[in-house]
């Protein structure tokens, strides 16, 4: 039996996967942080489950876990290192930028949602905007935001 973690997603997670993933060189997640999941755990609940989501900049995707049983979740991010995976998922390693341009065309937008959580780059926020009709973008502070604070 696994032991109770700090994260419910944790105890979820394939066990095999998450020894992979969380032991790898330079991962920046563990058992006591696994990213800012509780936002994507809700956003499962609201998310039809024939859309495809699409997480710009997912990181190593834990939260793919709340989108397993939609059409597909689809991870977005320039790391290289190994990520989650469950049945429904695919994973693009490139910029925000880069994947909207060249890889958007084969996704039905209108049955399509985009999530950005605690990515800092506003030109890629932006286009997100420009780009789809269901999305969550969330990022607690811009950086013009906290400069403006700090003076």
């Amino acid at each position: 039996m696994r032991m109770e973690l700090i994260s419910p997603l944790l105890n979820l997670l394939p066990k095999e996967q998450l020894d992979t993933v969380l032991n790898q060189d330079y991962c920046e997640l563990d058992n006591v942080f696994l990213g800012f999941v509780e936002i994507y755990e809700h956003l499962s609940q609201i998310i039809p489950t024939h859309f495809e989501v699409i997480d710009l900049g997912c990181y190593l995707a834990p939260q793919g876990y709340y989108f397993r049983n939609h059409k597909k979740y689809v991870g977005v991010d320039v790391t290289e290192l190994k990520r989650f995976e469950f049945g429904n998922t695919e994973h693009h390693v490139k910029t925000i930028q880069d994947f909207i341009r060249c890889d958007l065309r084969i996704y039905e937008l209108e049955k399509t949602f985009a999530i950005c959580s605690y990515v800092p780059d506003e030109n890629a926020k932006s286009l997100i905007r420009k780009t789809f009709k269901n999305l969550f973008i969330y990022y607690p502070c811009s950086e013009n935001v906290f400069m403006e604070f700090m003076k």
